[in-house]
């Protein structure tokens, strides 16, 4: 017998990757615009034998530079926000459809879940806004500082290039554009990750390129994914709280860079029952009592395994399994 619950949480997950996909590229074409508009506001800096000279210029370009970030990534957070959230939280509605087995009024978004996603988009644009913020002061502090100690106009123009895309600064390297190129590209395609991984290794090594950065394009892409993930576990959360589940079970694929909280779950290490069914109560003691590289605060039914996990819980009844732990309705 098919499994239902898996079937329509596995659904949800990888409509949520490929939203994520398609708005990362997106993404990437906005700070690639971000940069180009940065580098030409900068190059209006007055110069003398290519260093860097006045300060009341280099404080006159933050509201310029503001202005590009909100014209630009403001504008690419909202789409994500307004049609990201408004079509994952179909397919939670949808989820519940498939699965059935609970009254029908809880099948459907309620005027209380519409009005928790509408307070979720507010509560994940401001945390876009900060991103936006953030490195428009970056970018200025970039600039005072360079034309402060009056750097040649060449290292100002690296720095910036780096603080907006981070490793993926476009390069005069035809080698080094093209393998940009290429994992801006395949960043999501599974059956390339292989080749993908090697080509950050060799910007790493080859172009002296360092991946660990303070960059905005790290930041957006985290916020991005975690956005995404928490809107649908927490819509899925009220909603299986208000239809009286009680009970979870832990979806998602293992792959190498899988965290052992995560893998554990899912292998069935933590395991009460045969069934995999632990109750919010076991999620929250699990939680609280394990520590793991990337763990977030938050609640453990929303935050899952933290920073970038891609697993979901789904909501069930124990009634719904045979001793077995197989599914029956």
């Amino acid at each position: 017998m098919a499994d239902i619950v898996k079937d329509a949480t596995l659904y949800r997950i990888k409509q949520i990757e490929l939203a994520e996909a398609k708005y990362y590229k997106t993404l990437i074409a906005t700070l690639d615009r971000i940069e180009r508009e940065v580098i030409s506001l900068a190059n209006r800096l007055p110069t003398q034998d290519g260093k860097l000279i006045e300060l009341q210029s280099a404080i006159a370009i933050r509201p310029r530079i503001k202005f590009i970030l909100e014209k630009e990534y403001l504008a690419w957070s909202d789409t994500v926000v307004r049609e990201g959230f408004n079509k994952q939280a179909k397919r939670i509605e949808k989820a519940f459809k498939l699965i059935g087995n609970i009254p029908p009024e809880f099948q459907e978004l309620t005027k209380g879940d519409l009005a928790l996603v509408q307070n979720l988009k507010q509560q994940y644009f401001t945390q876009f806004k900060d991103v936006s913020n953030t490195f428009t002061r970056r970018l200025s502090e970039k600039v005072y500082q360079n034309t402060l100690v009056g750097s040649d106009f060449a290292v100002l123009e690296k720095e910036l290039r780096q603080t907006i895309n981070g490793i993926y600064a476009s390069a005069d390297d035809p080698e080094a554009q093209r393998l940009i190129d290429y994992i801006n590209e395949n960043k999501f395609d599974k059956s390339k990750r292989a080749i993908v991984d090697k080509s950050i290794q060799t910007l790493q090594s080859k172009f002296a390129r360092d991946r660990a950065g303070e960059n905005m394009k790290r930041y957006a892409g985290q916020i991005l994914n975690d956005s995404l993930r928490d809107f649908d576990a927490t819509l899925n959360f009220n909603k299986s709280n208000d239809a009286g589940l009680t009970y979870v079970k832990y979806y998602g694929d293992v792959i190498p860079t899988t965290r052992d909280h995560c893998r554990n779950i899912i292998n069935g290490v933590y395991d009460k029952r045969k069934s995999g069914l632990f109750t919010i109560d076991e999620v929250k003691s699990l939680w609280a009592n394990r520590s793991w590289k990337g763990k977030k605060s938050g609640n453990p039914l929303v935050v899952r395994g933290g920073y970038n996990c891609r697993h979901q819980w789904s909501y069930v009844n124990p009634d719904w399994y045979d001793s077995k732990g197989e599914l029956i309705i």
